[in-house]
């Protein structure tokens, strides 16, 4: 897995995104998050990449990401 999407996705379980899923969900989680984010957010990706850290700005557009998806996705805890 690419060190960009790596980032996105442990900042989930990291900042608390994955409490909002059942356990039993999360490998379903990771790989709809990250067709979501190849799909939609590749220059979130390529930056990611480039500057090799999160910028505040990076680390907003992957919390706005997560919300996104998570919103949309069903998988979240009622």
């Amino acid at each position: 897995m690419p060190v960009e999407e790596q980032v996105c996705v442990l900042y989930a379980g990291v900042r608390g995104y994955l409490d909002k899923i059942n356990a039993s969900d999360i490998g379903v989680f990771e790989q709809e998050y990250l067709k979501h984010l190849r799909s939609k957010h590749q220059t979130l990706l390529a930056t990611i990449r480039a500057e090799q850290e999160l910028s505040e700005r990076s680390d907003a557009e992957v919390a706005a990401t997560l919300d996104e998806f998570i919103a949309q996705s069903g998988l979240a805890r009622e």
